[in-house]
């Protein structure tokens, strides 16, 4: 009687160690699968960063290749916008970037969202506000 019982408890010794091997598999098995995804997620993020700047530099140069302006339509031309002495009106000139020619000379108002011209001394800091 006692060998059987002997018998019945080491079988039972042994499938709890097979469970536990199984179970230990099965949370290896799971932690290597979310280690390679957290892996594989970040370069897939990387590419796509890679990718959509590779998109948005592309069509930046379809668009500066926009021929709508005869002005600039072959690229060649400069445009300089001096503000005279009031502030209100501006002295344009638009010439030939291989030529060094004017294209076009003349006075017009300055536009609000054209920079404005620099002031005539530097801003001074103060602790008061005024």
């Amino acid at each position: 009687m006692n060998t059987t019982t002997d018998l019945a408890d080491g079988s039972r010794k042994l499938r709890a160690v097979d469970v536990r091997r199984t179970l230990r598999r099965s949370y290896e098995t799971r932690v290597s699968f979310w280690q390679a995804a957290v892996a594989s997620s970040f370069f897939v993020v990387v590419l796509a960063a890679g990718f959509f700047l590779g998109v948005v530099m592309v069509a930046g140069a379809f668009r500066a290749w926009d021929t709508s302006n005869p002005m600039t339509a072959d690229g060649r031309t400069g445009r300089i916008a001096r503000p005279l002495g009031n502030g209100t009106l501006c002295h344009y000139v638009v010439f030939d970037n291989k030529t060094a020619m004017a294209v076009e000379d003349r006075v017009g108002r300055c536009d609000e969202g054209k920079p404005k011209p620099k002031p005539e001394k530097p801003q001074t800091f103060s602790w008061g506000g005024k």
